[in-house]
């Protein structure tokens, strides 16, 4: 099988141009290649309505609408598939502040249930949300993106300060305490937290492009196997400022070990996609694969936005939903994701054994923090000891 990527709303490392608030990229998956098999027909689709090739941009709606009737046909004739993946970037900058910050694996007073388990974690990004406003999002994201070491951990500092301020806005007396400890344990020990990016490409592995391609990933490799069919090419519309990345992260999941790794909260979960295949930057110029994602996620910004389509590309994008598949990452998604576990959770009936092991595994997690954060002190004095002596050494 083949698939043809394009994307809309990149601002790179601009994470809050308001007019672009998210990043959507969608991949048409075809058993043929489409290009090959379809491209004079869709080359001709665009000479009929004085135009060398289907550029959304350019077409405008009104000739949008003209051609969608025969795009209908031929997607509908062609059978191909297609995945959208969006991102809400102020979604995106929040998730990173927690991954950063409260990650239990780096920040030592922060519970290990409190990050490892989806559903807790989940609800402590609604608790730092909370706290947040776009300045202080923008303060951490600069922070993230800052080259110089020194200037990113002084500017992750400052951000950590400054929500340490705002936690008694908070309702809860738990959620207070956790988020203190771990605000105040961030701060006191920088060099802990995995925070600054030596390289530019390491950089934009934070940026909405990556994440909604890896998640792209995810959906032509489900494609695959429902097809039963291997990935042989991918074609990805040009893009210049972000290829070494996009080819970094293609080679490593393509390149993945076979078999599932665990991941935290004792998930379990294929890492390799993909396997085999081929990845190329192509223009949309020389794609018609390519044009016609990019009819579809013009057409798919203005349904977002809540804009009209005219009544024949309507028809059009109401088959593209029936057959495509959706992947979103976005405030609203883990609203509905954790409102059904917090629904599930409260209608199981939970025994009085069931409590009594609860209590004694928090009991236990309890003191395990406690230990790691007195080794990790006992540590830290014993290193600054010994820098000293060498420093005084003849």
């Amino acid at each position: 099988m083949y698939a043809y990527v394009d994307e809309t709303g990149n601002t790179g490392p601009n994470l809050f141009d308001e007019a672009q608030p998210d990043f959507i990229t969608a991949a048409l998956m075809s058993l043929d290649n489409f290009d090959d098999v379809y491209g004079e027909r869709v080359r001709r689709l665009a000479q009929r309505v004085g135009e060398k090739a289907l550029h959304a941009n350019e077409l405008g709606l009104v000739k949008i609408e003209q051609v969608s009737p025969d795009l209908l046909d031929l997607v509908k004739y062609s059978d191909v598939r297609l995945f959208l993946s969006r991102v809400d970037k102020m979604y995106l900058g929040t998730t990173k502040i927690v991954d950063t910050i409260f990650d239990s694996g780096e920040n030592l007073a922060v519970p290990w249930q409190s990050y490892n388990f989806r559903a807790l974690r989940l609800l402590l990004v609604f608790k730092v949300v909370h706290l947040l406003d776009k300045d202080l999002v923008k303060c951490f994201w600069a922070a993230l993106m800052e080259s110089n070491k020194v200037e990113a951990y002084r500017a992750y500092v400052i951000a950590c300060e400054a929500l340490r301020g705002r936690v008694d806005l908070l309702p809860d007396q738990r959620s207070r305490q956790i988020i203190s400890e771990a605000l105040q344990w961030a701060i006191e020990n920088p060099e802990a937290i995995y925070f600054h990016s030596d390289s530019k490409l390491a950089r934009q592995g934070h940026l909405p492009n990556t994440v909604a391609f890896l998640n792209l990933l995810d959906g032509i490799e489900g494609q695959s196997k429902l097809w039963g069919r291997q990935v042989k090419r991918i074609y990805h519309d040009r893009q210049m400022e972000f290829k070494k990345s996009l080819e970094l992260w293609y080679e490593l999941f393509s390149k993945a070990a076979p078999g599932p790794r665990f991941f935290p909260g004792g998930d379990r979960r294929l890492v390799r996609r993909v396997f085999e295949g081929e990845f190329a930057m192509a223009t949309d110029d020389d794609s018609p694969g390519i044009q016609v994602v990019d009819i579809v996620l013009w057409l798919f910004r203005r349904v977002t936005k809540r804009k009209e389509l005219g009544p024949k590309s309507t028809r059009l994008m109401h088959h593209v939903f029936r057959y495509a598949r959706y992947d979103d990452f976005s405030f609203e998604t883990i609203d509905r994701e954790l409102t059904e576990t917090v629904e599930r959770l409260y209608s199981t009936p939970i025994t009085e054994e069931q409590m009594q092991k609860g209590r004694e595994l928090l009991d236990l997690s309890e003191s395990r923090r406690q230990q790691r954060m007195q080794e990790y002190a006992e540590k830290k004095l014993l290193d600054a000891s010994k820098k000293v002596v060498e420093e005084d050494a003849p």
